[in-house]
């Protein structure tokens, strides 16, 4: 058994040491020729690990060119958020978190036309009430001001109902080159099967956007200035350039509301502090006259909100007529159906009609701008000379870390072979 058991075979001169004269230096000799022999086999693989270190770094070298080449190709040319490819009348602010309309300059006009009287109010009006202790008519004030401001953004921020495109322009190119040339110049509305939905008896033909490429619900119309389709489209607001829709209507509506209570309320304050303010005289003529002279900012602002009352009080009011007849601007301005009993959409009564509208709210939003879409387009694109650029700086980084490391090796071989 003990000669199949392997071993190495050792020099004769390091385990047969001979005995007798000379002992010492024989022994020396040994041991420096096995000290040479460490020496030669350490160099050794300080120079094998050298060279598997660059083999290692050209692998890396090789793995990181491939990922870039991938996530150039794939995620950075062909995966894009969806309001990048969105077309839209819309502006999109704060990459995709917020939504605008696209007439902002009225909204703009509408801000500068309710800020107005408010810093009037504040300047000259508040002061004076609070000198005569009426700090719960300018709170009261505040109080609605703030909530004309809060309402009006919310209605222009929020998402009106749009209806996303089942297919947008790039991908609606793909799927017209599949259409033989001889429908091309036919209706796009007689290459798709005709639809229709029945509601409470009433049959309704569902229309095919050919903008979207989408077949519209009930009550849904497309914006030509927003270009998007709309859920429960009531109209386009030129007082604040946005669609009012069925996911923003209710802040639209209570908009108006909270405006219309403003303006009265003001108005009505302005006459109170004009009317107390009037002093004993025996002529009723010269008694006005100099009371509206000591007052020129308190009667400027009621007639400033007894004109535009007009405006809002009658948008609040023919508003509230279409809430509780559950019927939009859009169908009464076309006149989809009388009002007494065709509209297939009324409820029982005005509470479910107040009801329906409310709950608007809690509608699920169908338009994420922040999702990733793939862009066939972008496949496969070359590369621009920025970012052929970086790539070959990134080389130039990797052939300087290359020469780092071999210049570290020779350092310690030549150290080695000095010991």
């Amino acid at each position: 058994m003990a000669s199949n058991f392997p071993y190495r075979k050792v020099p004769n001169e390091f385990v047969n040491i001979p005995q007798g004269e000379g002992e010492k230096e024989r022994m020396e000799n040994g041991l420096q020729q096995f000290e040479s022999f460490s020496i030669n086999l350490y160099i050794s693989f300080q120079i094998l690990r050298e060279r598997i270190l660059e083999k290692q770094i050209l692998c890396l070298k090789i793995l990181q060119k491939i990922h870039q080449f991938l996530m150039h190709n794939y995620q950075d040319n062909s995966q894009k958020l969806f309001y990048e490819l969105w077309k839209t009348g819309n502006r999109v602010l704060c990459k995709g978190k917020l939504l605008v309309g696209s007439e902002n300059h009225k909204f703009i006009a509408s801000l500068v036309l309710i800020t107005i009287p408010t810093v009037l109010y504040y300047v000259f009006m508040a002061p004076a009430l609070v000198q005569r202790d009426q700090v719960v008519q300018v709170v009261i004030f505040v109080i609605l001001n703030c909530l004309v401001y809060i309402l009006i953004t919310i209605t222009v921020l929020m998402d009106p109902g749009i209806i996303p495109k089942i297919t947008t322009n790039y991908e609606m190119d793909e799927q017209l080159i599949l259409i033989p040339q001889k429908y091309l110049k036919v209706d796009p509305q007689v290459l798709f099967e005709s639809k229709t939905l029945q509601v409470k008896g009433h049959q309704f033909k569902l229309k095919f956007c050919n903008t979207c490429a989408i077949y519209r619900p009930p009550r849904a119309s497309h914006c030509p200035a927003c270009d998007n389709c709309v859920l429960r489209f009531d109209h386009h607001c030129p007082w604040i350039g946005a669609c009012v829709g069925r996911r923003n209507y209710i802040y639209f509506y209570l908009f108006i509301f909270f405006l219309s209570a403003t303006m009265i309320y003001v108005f009505s304050t302005c006459l109170a502090y004009i009317f107390g303010d009037m002093q004993d005289e025996k002529n009723k003529g010269e008694q006005i006259i100099s009371t509206l002279s000591r007052n020129p900012y308190s009667l400027a602002l009621a007639i400033y909100c007894f004109v535009f009352s007009f405006f809002v009080v009658g948008l609040w009011g023919f508003h509230t007529f279409l809430v509780i007849t559950n019927m939009t601007t859009n169908e009464y301005l076309k006149k989809h159906w009388v009002i007494q009993s065709k509209n297939p959409f009324r409820r029982k009564n005005i509470f479910k009609n107040i009801q329906h509208v409310l709950a608007c709210i809690r509608d699920v939003k169908f338009l994420e701008l922040r999702q990733f879409v793939f862009d066939p387009k972008s496949y496969n694109q070359p590369m621009t000379q920025n970012q052929m650029n970086e790539i070959e700086n990134l080389n130039a980084v990797e052939d300087n870390q290359i020469n780092v490391a071999r210049r570290q090796s020779k350092q310690t071989v030549d150290h080695v072979e000095e010991q």
